[in-house]
């Protein structure tokens, strides 16, 4: 498995490390950790030193290669995952989806928001981007107060939401696959729409829309059943993104799991994303699944300079690349 790390601060690296530290990952798992440089990080005296050119770019691309190895790479050993990192300039917008479908990546670790002093839990626009562009699965990273205290006495709670879909089997899927903490629960909720609820329990129309959200229930115990945890399972009348957030809440989950159809263009605009509009709004970090490997072929990056430090070079041995 391949995970990208999007970092821009020492704090948001020091928070995605210990997101990755709290998991288990599957053999053969291996990080890349990157971090863009926009020209407003590049310090005014180091502009003026070098005389506002690219050679004052690639020393701050160097400086933050070394900062972020020093404290990554040896973490990441430890728990036995073998490390690069990468310096890019640019815009993160696009250069952490670039990145992703060129390594090409499976999972991409980004925190929700990055700004110290904003309260507001809603995506910041680097996630939000990364979140509706990425070519493969996004888990949005959020800490909450007190979350490790309160998760050892009652155990890790994992919401995976589920319609049924191929997008939502897979989530089902990766849910299974992974080795988690003792006394995990995972409840599986599957929304339906409540005017139709309403028509159903009325004896109106038939329960055709009940009858389809258990069987989409059915299906993800089914390929949870022999993972070592807890499962519960619930069927909710309402708007799906709304409900999802809010039964996550009330429940104290420590973690959304759900699978995306990757809707574009019109389609995006007319219907939006339940995945987006959960990442974007849920009290708690998200994980999005893509139903199909979706990485494209590699290709070049274009638009900014990167720089790569592999976990066993020297500082000594940094190569720097302006992109043409």
């Amino acid at each position: 498995m391949k995970v990208l790390i999007a970092v821009d601060s020492i704090t948001t690296l020091d928070i995605l490390i210990n997101e990755m530290s709290a998991g288990s990952w599957p053999l053969g798992t291996e990080a890349r950790v990157l971090s863009i440089i926009e020209d407003a990080d590049v310090p005014l005296k180091v502009w003026g030193e070098d005389g506002y050119g690219i050679s004052a770019l690639r020393r701050e691309m160097h400086r933050r290669g070394e900062q972020i190895s020093a404290l990554a790479v040896e973490r990441l050993r430890k728990i036995g995952i073998p490390s690069q990192v990468v310096i890019m300039s640019g815009e993160p917008e696009s250069l952490i989806s670039s990145a992703a479908r060129s390594w090409p990546a499976d999972l991409i670790l980004i925190r929700a928001n990055n700004r110290e002093d904003f309260r507001n839990r809603s995506l910041g626009s680097v996630a939000k981007s990364v979140v509706t562009s990425a070519p493969c699965s996004v888990e949005v990273v959020r800490v909450r107060e007190q979350a490790n205290a309160i998760t050892a006495e009652r155990g890790f709670r994992v919401l995976l939401a589920t319609d049924g879909s191929e997008a939502s089997i897979a989530a089902s899927q990766a849910i299974a696959e992974v080795s988690w903490p003792e006394d995990t629960e995972v409840r599986v909720v599957s929304v339906v729409n409540p005017m139709i609820y309403s028509f159903e329990e009325l004896g109106v129309i038939g329960n055709q829309s009940t009858d389809y959200a258990h069987r989409a229930i059915g299906k993800a115990v089914q390929v949870l059943s022999d993972a070592p945890v807890r499962i519960s399972a619930e069927v909710i009348a309402g708007g799906a993104a709304r409900q999802i957030i809010a039964r996550a809440k009330r429940w104290g989950a420590d973690l959304i799991v759900l699978g995306t159809n990757q809707r574009r263009g019109l389609t995006r605009w007319l219907f939006g994303s339940t995945s987006a509009a959960v990442a974007k709004r849920a009290y708690c970090s998200v994980r999005i699944i893509h139903g199909k490997d979706v990485s494209l072929t590699s290709n070049s990056l274009q638009g900014g300079s990167n720089l790569s430090l592999k976990s066993f070079e020297s500082a000594n041995e940094l190569q720097s690349r302006r992109a043409a």
